[in-house]
């Protein structure tokens, strides 16, 4: 190639892939100035949270994009609604009640009348579901389906952070695991699942649900929180690194309706309530003078409540095996490092 007569220069370039997510995350924490104002900590909470006349408020951005979140079988509206539930389970683990919903919605040229319908619809059963409003957001052109949400929430009762846990605090869920692990294994790798189990584990990942008034309660009594919207594991090791402090799990949270399957699958329990993801439990911590109060109130709501292990003072994630801590590999959904195919 030349230019004006000339010989153009050639440069070859040796591309790189993109870091893990979590490599990103730390990477901006020193690229960017702190919030003064901001009451969380950015890139170790997932939220941002100020105080504002009449209370805290928490605020959250989350987003789904069409080649990488659309699973086979899920519509589209499905997907947008998704996008609120994701949004708003990252509220619940601040302890916030969420009051609007804002989507930058980014849409193919040739999308269908009936496919942005679908869309909206979701989008707005997913508010309507937590007594909130899609307040506002964008439509602007892309090459596939991407929702872009925000939402704000006001804390009721205590915001609760990431990284206050002490050892000697126990560990708990609001619910199990291992629906949305044999979901992938089911839509992304083919193994095939009885028709009732099939339904159930497919209901776990097309409908999730957002325990917002579980959040709301758990605030009260959590010294940290989080949700599991990328595996168990994640989860632990997120409040691990906020905290500085260990997670060891010595009850494992697997839910007891798709015990006998997997073992007679030869799966590896371990494997299918750690690194799956999109669960959206809560998982949090509780000092134990404080949980005798929150079993009781978890009780008379008739919420599911699991104590899976307790706090100690070495980083990482454990699981306690014949008395014995054994450190949980790394695994769960990770943008940039995972893959579904």
């Amino acid at each position: 190639m030349s230019i004006g007569g000339k010989k153009a220069l050639t440069f070859s370039f040796k591309m790189r892939p993109v870091r893990p997510e979590r490599e990103l995350v730390d990477m901006l924490r020193k690229l960017l100035i702190r919030d003064p104002e901001g009451l969380l900590e950015i890139g170790r909470d997932d939220s941002s949270a100020r105080s504002l006349v009449g209370g805290i408020y928490v605020f959250n951005t989350d987003m789904v994009v069409q080649s990488t979140d659309l699973l086979p079988g899920m519509s589209l509206g499905q997907l947008a609604r998704k996008c609120v539930i994701s949004n708003y389970s990252d509220l619940a683990a601040k302890g916030a009640k969420p009051l609007l919903f804002l989507a930058s919605i980014g849409l193919p040229k040739d999308l269908e009348d009936k496919d942005f319908i679908s869309i909206m619809r979701g989008l707005q059963r997913g508010v309507s579901e937590y007594d909130s409003y899609l307040s506002g957001g964008d439509i602007s052109e892309a090459n596939e389906v991407i929702i872009a949400g925000f939402a704000a929430g006001r804390v009721l009762r205590r915001l609760v952070s990431r990284k206050d846990a002490q050892p000697g605090d126990l560990i708990f869920t609001t619910g199990s695991f291992g629906l949305t692990s044999l979901a992938y294994m089911h839509l992304l790798e083919g193994m095939d699942l009885p028709p009732g189990l099939r339904d159930l584990v497919l209901r776990a990942v097309y409908e999730p649900v957002a325990k917002v008034e579980q959040g709301i309660c758990i605030s009260e009594f959590a010294s940290s929180s989080t949700d599991s919207s990328d595996g168990l594991y994640w989860s632990l090791k997120e409040l691990s690194r906020a905290s500085g402090y260990g997670y060891v799990v010595d009850n494992l949270p697997i839910d007891k309706r798709i015990l006998s399957f997997v073992e007679r699958a030869g799966l590896d329990p371990t494997e299918v309530v750690f690194h799956g993801g999109e669960e959206y439990e809560l998982v949090f911590t509780v000092s134990p003078d404080k949980v005798s109060q929150l079993e009781e109130v978890f009780e008379r709501r008739g919420w599911d409540l699991l104590k899976i292990g307790h706090v100690i003072s070495e980083p990482g994630v454990f699981l306690k095996h014949n008395e014995n801590f054994l450190e949980v590999r790394e695994g769960g959904w990770e943008h940039f490092k995972s893959e579904r195919k």
